[in-house]
């Protein structure tokens, strides 16, 4: 960066200025890294210290920055499909979960962690259930574990987001299980194995709550599908 050379560890992070001449990034081992574009104004306000961290070390080690990187990983794998104004927001979020990795303070850093933490948080939440759908293990007990919060603060985040954590579990294995029994691959497994790969144990339930879902029975679903093919 100028004058300024830097070796950066593997997972950490830095600060650089495209207007240096002469700044570059040269990568000496197999991997990757990630880049990601913040306005300099906007930044400056946030965090006055920012440009005396140019060329230097963060820590990426750290929870903000690892709540950075996997909320960035979200952001690039779904930004196709989001509308401007939630593309807006997701790079709203991703700012406030950069200025709190760099140490911004006071009331920006509190509008920060109310605004981006939050749905940085929600959203590797969201993703982590997903993730494990067909789990019998999965429950807001093992969720709580691995988030390091409270079961009741689980479900407030979804009660704040208009939703409920039952219902959003229960929506997204009634969509899993609608998709596999439409698989042409998948035609000759039974109902009720349909129903354990996409996290029902109690098929009697399943087949209720499929019919109310969808209007029809997972049977019928599947006959459908045999006849648009």
């Amino acid at each position: 960066m100028g004058n300024r050379a830097l070796e950066i560890a593997a997972g950490d992070i830095t600060i650089g200025d495209p207007s240096i001449k002469g700044a570059y990034i040269t990568q000496t081992t197999y991997g990757s890294f990630r880049t990601a574009l913040l306005p300099r104004k906007a930044l400056l306000r946030a965090c006055p210290n920012a440009e005396d961290l140019i060329a230097k070390s963060i820590a990426g080690v750290t929870p903000i920055a690892s709540m950075f990187l996997r909320y960035y990983d979200l952001a690039l794998a779904h930004a196709t499909e989001l509308q401007p104004a939630e593309l807006d927001a997701v790079s709203q979020h991703l700012f406030d979960l950069a200025v709190l990795m760099i140490g911004a303070r006071g009331t920006v850093a509190e509008e920060a962690r109310s605004r981006g933490l939050a749905a940085a948080r929600f959203e590797t939440l969201k993703s982590n259930i997903l993730a494990q759908l067909e789990s019998p293990e999965l429950s807001l007990t093992s969720l709580s574990a691995t988030h390091r919060i409270s079961s009741r603060t689980i479900q407030l985040m979804f009660e704040q987001a208009g939703e409920t954590y039952t219902g959003f579990v229960l929506e997204h294995r009634l969509l899993r299980a609608e998709r596999l029994l439409r698989n042409p691959s998948l035609r000759t497994r039974k109902i009720i194995e349909i129903a354990h790969l996409a996290g029902f144990q109690d098929v009697s339930y399943f087949h209720r709550a499929f019919r109310r879902r969808f209007g029809r029975t997972p049977d019928d679903t599947r006959k459908l599908a045999d006849a648009a093919d």
